[in-house]
């Protein structure tokens, strides 16, 4: 009789518990890409249009917007499900929390927008209803799935560096412009790319000019990947370029030039100068307090 009660007591505690542990994390652990859609509504193009946009929105920004899109709460509390979700994910840069998480369930014709605490200030809670209510909400009302979140994508890029004022967000959402702008200073960062690339055809000049023949190919070539790689980055790469020139123009044909003796070796090069562009990294260390507002259509 012992026995049978003390087996009664652990199918009791088994029973008890166990909604708790099928529903603990019914999400994915690590996200594949900035939009996850476990319910197959979004079309593969419609997810690659949207994850080219995120990845751009974070390049320039280093802000990170991830989508989460699956078909119900299992019972869940919508706002510390999401909440859960963003600390897991650690959308946002470490230090910045500078993320946002929009969270759709389908089925129980839910979504939230959870923003990370950098974010909070220019993205506050009213605002965030409002892209909800007045913007994304009509969408999914009409099947537009697609359409609804990508229209909240873009209010929330743009609102995350322009200054909003409640009284006018009508008129701010209509002056901003179809396609979002991304960062304040683009047209800085074309101007550095256009400086950098005078700078690399001077390198040119200078590496396949009279002096080239006092270096080796191999040297010449090292130096020539180099300032490439270089010119991919702004400003920063331009000066470097600069004092390359002013250093090869300078330098006689003893000096540092053979392959045998440079310090700028093939190998140095390629694991110093690895290329920069990469895929979806993941969330970047942010978290969330709490912050952001819940919706339903």
């Amino acid at each position: 009789m012992y026995i049978y009660n003390k087996m009664l007591k652990k199918l009791y505690f088994i029973f008890l518990f166990l909604p708790i542990f099928l529903g603990a994390q019914n999400y994915p652990a690590k996200p594949s890409n900035y939009v996850t859609d476990e319910t197959g509504t979004l079309t593969q193009e419609q997810q690659n249009a949207l994850n080219a946009k995120l990845k751009t929105f974070e390049d320039t920004t280093t802000n990170q917007i991830f989508v989460y899109m699956t078909a119900s709460l299992n019972g869940s509390d919508l706002e510390q499900l999401s909440e859960e979700i963003f600390h897991n994910w650690k959308i946002g840069q470490k230090g910045k929390n500078n993320g946002v998480l929009i969270a759709l369930f389908k089925d129980d014709r839910k979504f939230r927008i959870q923003t990370g605490y950098g974010l909070e200030g220019s993205l506050p809670d009213l605002l965030t209803k409002r892209i909800q209510d007045n913007d994304m909400r009509p969408l999914f009302k009409q099947g537009d799935y697609f359409g609804g979140i990508n229209a909240g994508i873009d209010l929330l890029a743009y609102y995350s560096s322009h200054e909003f004022n409640p009284g006018l967000i009508k008129e701010q959402a209509q002056a901003a412009p179809e396609e979002v702008d991304y960062g304040k200073g683009t047209s800085g960062v074309l101007i550095g790319y256009g400086i950098n690339l005078i700078l690399l055809l001077i390198l040119c000049l200078v590496l396949y000019g009279k002096s080239a023949k006092k270096r080796s190919s191999t040297a010449t070539t090292i130096w020539l990947i180099i300032g490439i790689v270089l010119a991919l980055i702004p400003c920063l790469g331009g000066i470097i370029i600069f004092v390359m020139c002013a250093l090869l123009a300078n330098l006689k044909s003893s000096g540092g030039f053979s392959s045998g003796g440079s310090s700028w070796s093939s190998s140095d090069s390629s694991s110093s100068w690895s290329s920069s562009s990469s895929d979806f990294g993941g969330g970047g260390g942010g978290d969330s307090g709490g912050g952001g507002s819940s919706s339903d259509w």
